[in-house]
């Protein structure tokens, strides 16, 4: 139980600081890191294989083991060498700016920069070719000097404010820049030429010369713009005339088409009212053309109905109007009768007596008939009984 004890509080925190210890020793001694930025370069010092391993090592652990590894670490970014005679900072090292005579024998300085950057994959053979350090950085920069002065020592005068002629020279020290260091396992991303000057006489005598050519320019721009101003005036007044001519065209366009459409509204209007009366002519002919016809059926049929009265009248429907007459005229209440002698029920006998005559003796009454004249009687009943 004690046992366990002694070795809970003082075993394991010990053996858990001679671990943290042996770790600590080992990332020293043993172990190199290599940061995100860089290209690590192992040289075996002692083994089986000695000398410089043919790769690179990218960000991360490695081992190193003391006296046996040795580790060189390259940039492995884009890095900025700067010919200027101010340097901004942003390079390595403060350097002056690229001297260089030009063709007519001017001393010009230019301020550069150059980006470049070690080739992928190549940083050991830099080590191997140049040695450790940074022997690079003088190379590309005595390069970049010798390039600038075979490239800009081919320009004149005239070429030195020419902004067209210096990205014209920057990109062709750029293409034999990257060809020189290409042996030298480096990569050229970009050369851009920051400023030239000259000596106070070129300074001078380019500022005469541009001058000359601003002027010669500025007369050369008068005489255009005289011309032009010629050309323009043709132009305003032949548009003016051309304006004016289109006015008088149109006013007499509108004109004509004005009197054209007076005239075709005149044309429409007569043929309106032509047809209007036309119209009107043939409604009052097709109306007096029926009201006659009416006419004429009316009094054909006021004739006809005369006739058929007539022919009615004349035979036994006359008879029977004379008899229903008779039978309405009479008034029951002051004549007395007798049942046995007569019957009033006896259609045939009752006509009969009314003077209706018969060849037969006898009449055939039809009941709706018989009906509407017992209706007579009775509505002449009612009529002698409301008498006071």
């Amino acid at each position: 139980m004690q046992l366990g004890r002694f070795t809970a509080k003082y075993i394991i925190p010990v053996s858990i600081l001679i671990l943290i210890a042996i770790f600590v020793i080992g990332i020293k001694f043993f172990v190199i890191k290599v940061g995100v930025d860089q290209v690590g370069v192992r040289t075996i010092i002692w083994g089986v294989k000695r000398g410089i391993v043919q790769k690179d090592y990218g960000p991360g652990w490695h081992r190193a083991i003391s006296s046996i590894d040795q580790w060189d670490l390259y940039d492995g970014t884009v890095q900025t060498l700067e010919l200027a005679k101010e340097p901004s900072g942003i390079g390595s090292d403060e350097r002056k700016e690229a001297a260089v005579r030009t063709a007519d024998d001017y001393d010009v300085s230019v301020d550069m920069v150059i980006k470049y950057q070690i080739q992928k994959g190549e940083a050991w053979k830099i080590r191997q070719d140049l040695g450790a350090g940074e022997r690079y950085k003088i190379i590309v920069e005595n390069e970049t000097r010798d390039t600038a002065r075979s490239v800009f020592g081919k320009m004149v005068e005239r070429d030195l404010y020419d902004p067209e002629e210096k990205r014209k020279r920057a990109e062709e020290c750029k293409q034999q820049l990257s060809e020189r260091l290409a042996s030298r396992h480096l990569k050229v991303i970009d050369v851009l030429i920051l400023e030239m000057r000259f000596d106070p006489q070129l300074e001078r005598k380019i500022k005469n010369i541009k001058l000359a050519e601003l002027d010669n320019v500025l007369n050369i721009s008068k005489a255009l713009a005289a011309e032009q101003r010629g050309i323009t005036q043709t132009i305003d007044a032949d548009t003016e005339a051309i304006a004016q001519k289109i006015g008088g065209d149109k006013e007499r366009a509108i004109t004509v088409l004005d009197a054209e459409t007076t005239k075709t509204t005149i044309q429409l209007l007569a043929e309106a009212d032509k047809y209007y009366i036309q119209k009107r002519a043939e409604g009052d002919l097709y109306k007096q053309e029926r009201i006659a016809e009416g006419s004429l059926l009316i009094d054909k049929a006021k004739a006809e109905g005369e006739r058929l009265r007539r022919e009615a009248l004349s035979g036994t429907g006359g008879d029977i109007i004379i008899a229903m007459e008779a039978a309405r005229n009479m008034n029951l209440a002051d004549i007395n009768l007798s049942s046995l002698d007569l019957n009033l029920l006896d259609i045939d006998d009752m006509t009969t007596r009314f003077g209706v005559s018969d060849e037969k003796g006898t009449i055939r009454v039809d009941s709706e008939i018989f009906k509407k004249v017992q209706e007579m009687l009775k509505q002449t009943e009612d009529k002698e009984t409301k008498k006071p």
